[in-house]
């Protein structure tokens, strides 16, 4: 009698098994999420031109992770890289300022490609870079080459703490001071907006290569304590490279 309990008590649980396996294999997906899906959609229109996104379909089932220029983590599915460069480009364009907010919904996105776009900045407040600081905490690339930023936009990239490549080559920065807004003895305090960057700890590779920057850079880059590299080619630096205290900068790969 016991022997007959047992071996019911056996199939039993075999039967149990056997049914969360196979619910375990329907259940899975190897989709993309749909909220990161409907997320590209949104971003499709403002990264067309010349419709080099088009395998970006709105057609229930289709697995965004096999889209163009889209990469995901193989295991969770979620989008880990956009390159989303040259898709704005010519020559004749204006500039635009992208709503960076666009981007919250890839929450483990680690690399963002964005150069050659056009761009002219980023929307204030909400569409700010800084607000994916929060969200986009494994963001490690980010590559802003050849568009149309200035000095302003600096102070927002700042905020992108997780940051370990920043490329800036290829824009209109200059290194130029703005006030603050703040008095202190009469004085008007003015702080030079590469000065923020001091606040990307992990930085390690940081281009500025094509720009407007003058000798004055250099005192801007020295409290970048992780960095490594830093290409400063083709800018208006002029006589011996010297840091602050006199020394030769050498903490850093120099390539002009």
């Amino acid at each position: 009698m016991m022997m007959m309990e047992w071996k019911w008590l056996w199939f039993i649980r075999m039967a149990v098994l056997l049914l969360v396996l196979e619910g375990c294999r329907w259940c899975t997906t190897d989709a993309c999420l749909e909220h990161e899906r409907i997320a590209l959609l949104h971003l499709k229109p403002f990264f067309n031109y010349g419709n080099p996104l088009k395998s970006w379909v709105d057609l229930k089932g289709s697995d965004c992770c096999k889209w163009e220029r889209v990469k995901c983590n193989t295991i969770t599915r979620r989008v880990i890289q956009l390159s989303l460069n040259s898709t704005q480009w010519e020559y004749n364009m204006d500039y635009w300022y992208l709503n960076a907010s666009m981007f919250l919904p890839f929450e483990k996105l680690k690399c963002l490609y964005l150069s050659e776009n056009a761009i002219g900045g980023n929307l204030e407040n909400e569409g700010r870079f800084g607000k994916l600081s929060s969200t986009l905490s494994n963001l490690e690339i980010l590559d802003l080459s050849y568009n149309h930023l200035n000095d302003s936009i600096l102070l927002s990239l700042s905020e992108l703490s997780s940051l370990r490549y920043l490329d800036l080559s290829h824009n209109r920065f200059e290194g130029s001071s703005h006030p603050r807004g703040k008095l202190i003895t009469n004085y008007i305090v003015y702080k030079s907006g590469f000065q923020w960057l001091s606040r990307l700890t992990k930085l390690e590779t940081l281009n500025l290569s094509g720009n407007s920057l003058k000798n004055s850079i250099l005192f801007d880059m020295r409290n970048l304590s992780s960095l490594k590299t830093l290409r400063l080619s083709s800018n208006q630096l002029e006589g011996r490279l010297l840091d602050i205290q006199g020394r030769l900068i050498l903490l850093v790969s120099f390539l002009l």
